[in-house]
C-alpha cells in the first residue's frame, strides 16, 4: 500500500475533503473492480494489474440481490462463496489485501452498476402487499424500476425512508458490516471508507424537487422538519400574490438537503465514528435543472458524510455544457472523484474508447479540486450469471485499462503515468492552494426559489426582481471567469465562518430582494475586513422573515449584468494570466515550499504550445488538440510533468515540452510522458 509518513492515527480519515492516513495527505488514487461479474480464478492477476498502475485503493460494491438469498421466509447471505464462487468477497478483499491495496466498500442498497434492479433483491420491490411503500412523485406516479429491461415489468421502487424499508436497509448494512467490515476497518485491516447510496438515492440526484419524495412517510418526516402549523408540502407552483405564499416552497426546498442527510446517515448508522462514510454525487443537468441540483446538494448539512462525486457526461473536451456542469460538481465542495469513465464507449459515448478522453475528464477535476480520482473500471469482466444482469453483452464494460482476457491496454499505460505522477506528487499537490481571488457566494435560500420558476409576471405583481442563483446566475459567472482564465471557490456563505470568505479578495453572487440577518452581518464584517462584496442585480433589503433589513446597502457593490463583472475584476486578477480562452489554466501555490502546479488544457483544434504566465514569469506547456498537462515547479523551475502528447481520438501528437521562466523541458519524440528533475538529468516514462 500507499506510503506514508509520521505516527499512524488509529482511524482513516477525511478531513476538508482530503484523505488522510497519518499526518500526511494523500492524494487517493482507486479504481473499481466488479467482482461479482468475473470469475474467481481471475481476482488475484487482475488485482496485481491494479496494483501494477499505481492504484492506492480498490473500490467495489456488494450488491445486496448477489450475496444475500431468501428461501421462503428465510434469507441466508454468502460472502465466503458457499453457493457460487464469486460470491466469495471475503477472499476478494484478502487478495486486495495481499496485493498491497486498501478497499472502499459499497454495501448501496441500491447501486446501479447496470445490474438487474439495480442490485436491489426482487423482495425490496414496493408490491402491492409487501407492506413497503412505493416511492410517487409529486403527481402520485409512482417509480418503476429505471433501468429494466424495454418491454418488460417493472419493478415499483421502495420509498427510502418507509420504515419497513429503511429496516431492511439497516439490516443489510449490519450484515454487510458482521461480515466484511468489522474486522478488517484500517489499521486492523485493509477497508478505509464506506460509500453509502449511488449517486443520490435511484441513480437520480439531479431530479426536480417535485420528481420525489411525496410517500407518506416522507411528508410524515417533512411536516416535523417544517415546524409550521398547517404546512403543507406543494406538488405544483400556484400564483404568487404576496411574500408569505413563498413560504411553503421555501420549505419544500430546504427539506430537501435534510431528507438526503437523513438516508445518508441513518442508512449507514452501523458505520458511524468507525471510518469514513463517503458519497458520490452525479452532476446537474441542463438549464434549470441546476437550481434542483442546488437545492438539494448541500454537503455543509451532512456533518459525518463526506463529498465525492461522479461523472457520466459526454466528453467534456468536446461539449462545452458538460465542461460547465462537471466543472460546478468539482468545485461544490472539495473532495473525491469516485467514479471517472474509464471504460465505457458502447454503453455510454464512444468518445470513451480513447486514453486522451479519460485523461481529460481526470484532469478536470482535478484542477477543480478534486482530491483523488476513481478508474472506473478498471477491469473488463465476462463472468456472470442472469440473477444479477440479463441485458448487457459481454465483456463489460468494453474498454477498460485491463481486458476481460487480462492483456493491458493503452489505457493502462496511460493511466500509470498519472498514478505515478500523483503517488509522488499528491502529497505536495494537496498542501498547495488555488489562485482563487474570488468566491462564489452560494445562498441556499436563492435555489431554494429559483427551482420553483416563478413566472415573472407574479414577481412584478410584489414589485420584486425574480431571484436567481444557479441557472442565469452560477453558469454565467462561470463562464464569464473561465473565459477569461480566472478561478473561483463556491462557498455556502449562510454556512461559511468569516474566516472562509477573508480567504478571497471577493464574494460575488447574483442578489435577491432578501437575505437572512445574520448571514448579511457576517458580509458586513467582510466587507469592513478589506474583502469586496458585489451583487449582480439587486442587494438584499429584507431578512429572512421579509422584514425590512439593509445592513449590506452600504457595504456592496451592485452590477447589473453577469457580463459586467468581467472587467470590474480584471483589475484585481489574480496570479495567473491567460490570455486565450481556449488555453484554460488551473494554478497551485504553495508559497512556503515554493512550489507550484499548473493543470494546462487546450480546448482548441490546434496543437502546439499554450501560453501562460504567474506572477510575472511566462511559461509554456506544448500539447496535441484536445489534451491535456500538469507541470510542477519548485524553486522556479520545472521539477516534474506529465503530459499528455498524444491524442488518439483525432489522430495527432505532439513532442512535449514545458518552460517556465529560463527553465524548459523537451521531449525526445512524440509521446505520453511523465518526467522528473533528478539532478541536472531528466527521468522519463513514455507511451507511445
Amino acid at each position: 500500500m500507499g506510503k506514508v509518513k509520521g505516527k499512524m492515527t488509529k482511524k482513516a480519515q477525511i478531513k476538508e475533503g482530503i484523505f488522510y492516513l497519518g499526518n500526511e495527505p494523500l492524494f487517493l488514487v482507486t479504481a473499481d473492480y466488479p467482482y461479482y461479474r468475473d470469475d474467481a480464478a481471475n481476482w488475484d492477476d487482475r488485482l496485481k494489474k491494479i496494483k501494477g498502475a499505481g492504484i492506492d485503493a480498490v473500490t467495489f460494491y456488494t450488491p445486496w440481490r448477489h450475496h444475500m438469498r431468501r428461501d421462503g421466509e428465510k434469507f441466508s447471505a454468502d460472502f465466503d462463496g458457499t453457493t457460487q464462487s464469486n460470491r466469495n468477497v471475503k477472499l476478494f478483499l484478502e487478495l486486495c489485501r495481499k496485493n498491497g491495496l486498501w478497499a472502499v466498500v459499497k454495501p448501496g442498497p441500491f447501486i446501479h452498476a447496470e445490474l438487474t434492479f439495480g442490485g436491489l433483491p426482487d423482495w425490496a420491490a414496493a408490491e402491492k402487499g409487501s407492506g413497503i411503500e412505493t416511492f410517487p412523485n409529486n403527481k402520485g406516479e409512482i417509480m418503476l424500476d429505471p433501468f429494466r429491461k424495454p418491454g418488460t415489468y417493472g419493478r415499483p421502487m421502495p420509498a427510502p425512508l418507509c420504515p419497513k424499508f429503511k429496516s431492511m436497509t439497516k439490516e443489510w448494512y449490519r450484515t454487510v458490516y458482521n461480515n466484511l467490515i468489522k474486522d478488517n476497518i484500517y489499521p486492523a485491516g485493509n477497508i478505509i471508507a464506506v460509500q453509502v447510496c449511488n449517486e443520490g438515492l435511484y441513480s437520480n440526484g439531479p431530479a426536480r424537487i417535485t420528481d420525489y419524495d411525496y410517500s407518506d412517510s416522507a411528508l410524515g418526516l417533512y411536516r416535523k422538519f417544517a415546524k409550521r402549523s398547517g404546512v403543507r408540502a406543494p406538488r405544483r407552483l400556484h400564483t404568487v400574490k404576496k411574500l408569505s405564499d413563498l413560504k411553503d416552497y421555501l420549505d419544500w426546498s430546504r427539506w430537501q438537503s435534510e431528507y438526503m442527510r437523513l438516508i445518508y446517515t441513518e442508512f449507514s448508522e452501523v458505520v458511524h465514528g468507525k471510518l469514513p462514510i463517503v458519497i458520490n454525487i452525479n452532476p446537474p443537468s441542463e438549464g434549470r435543472a441546476l437550481d434542483h441540483w442546488l437545492t438539494r446538494v448541500i454537503p455543509e448539512n451532512w456533518p459525518v458524510i463526506h463529498y465525492g462525486f461522479t461523472n457520466w457526461l459526454r466528453p467534456v473536451s468536446e461539449d462545452r455544457s458538460s465542461f460547465d456542469r462537471y466543472s460546478i460538481l468539482s468545485k461544490r465542495s472539495r473532495g473525491i472523484n469516485f467514479e471517472e469513465n474509464w471504460g465505457f464507449s458502447k454503453l455510454y459515448d464512444q468518445h470513451f474508447q480513447y486514453p486522451v478522453v479519460c485523461t481529460f475528464e481526470t484532469m478536470l477535476a482535478i484542477a477543480n479540486g478534486a482530491t483523488g480520482f476513481n478508474v472506473y473500471t478498471a477491469v473488463n469482466t465476462a463472468s456472470w450469471d442472469d440473477s444479477i444482469d440479463s441485458q448487457h453483452e459481454r465483456p463489460y464494460p468494453d474498454s477498460s485499462p485491463i481486458k476481460e482476457d487480462g492483456s493491458l491496454t493503452k489505457k493502462y499505460e496511460v493511466l500509470s503515468l498519472i498514478s505515478h505522477f500523483f503517488e509522488t506528487e499528491g502529497p505536495a499537490f494537496l498542501k498547495c492552494v488555488p489562485d482563487t481571488p474570488i468566491a462564489w457566494g452560494f445562498y441556499p435560500p436563492y435555489a431554494y426559489l429559483a427551482a420553483w420558476d416563478i413566472p415573472k409576471e407574479d414577481w412584478d405583481g410584489m414589485h420584486i426582481e425574480p431571484v436567481k442563483c444557479g441557472y442565469e446566475g452560477l453558469d454565467r459567472i462561470q463562464r464569464v471567469l473561465r473565459d477569461r482564465n480566472i478561478d473561483f471557490h463556491i462557498v455556502n456563505i449562510e454556512k461559511a465562518p468569516l474566516s472562509e470568505l477573508k480567504r478571497h479578495k471577493f464574494v460575488v453572487l447574483h442578489g435577491g430582494f432578501f437575505m437572512d440577518e445574520k448571514t448579511q452581518r457576517k458580509l458586513t464584517a467582510y466587507a469592513s475586513a478589506g474583502g469586496k462584496v458585489i451583487f449582480i442585480g439587486e442587494t438584499p433589503r429584507l431578512d429572512e422573515d421579509f422584514r425590512d433589513c439593509r445592513i449590506l446597502q452600504k457595504k456592496s457593490f451592485c452590477v447589473l449584468r453577469t457580463e459586467d463583472i468581467g472587467g470590474l475584476l480584471g483589475r484585481y486578477h489574480g496570479k495567473l494570466s491567460v490570455n486565450d480562452p481556449e488555453t484554460q489554466v488551473w494554478a497551485y501555490d504553495d508559497q512556503t515550499r515554493k512550489t507550484q502546479f499548473f493543470f494546462v488544457l487546450n480546448l482548441s483544434s490546434n496543437a502546439g504550445p499554450r501560453y501562460f504566465t504567474y506572477n510575472g514569469i511566462k511559461a509554456s506547456v506544448t500539447v496535441p488538440d484536445k489534451s491535456v498537462a500538469v507541470m510542477k515547479v519548485k524553486g522556479g523551475k520545472i521539477d516534474s510533468l506529465f503530459i499528455k502528447g498524444i491524442n488518439e481520438m483525432n489522430g495527432t501528437s505532439v513532442v512535449p515540452a514545458a518552460s517556465f521562466g529560463k527553465d524548459a523541458f523537451r521531449a525526445e519524440r512524440s509521446c505520453d510522458i511523465l518526467a522528473y528533475r533528478k539532478g541536472k538529468k531528466w527521468e522519463t516514462k513514455i507511451a507511445v
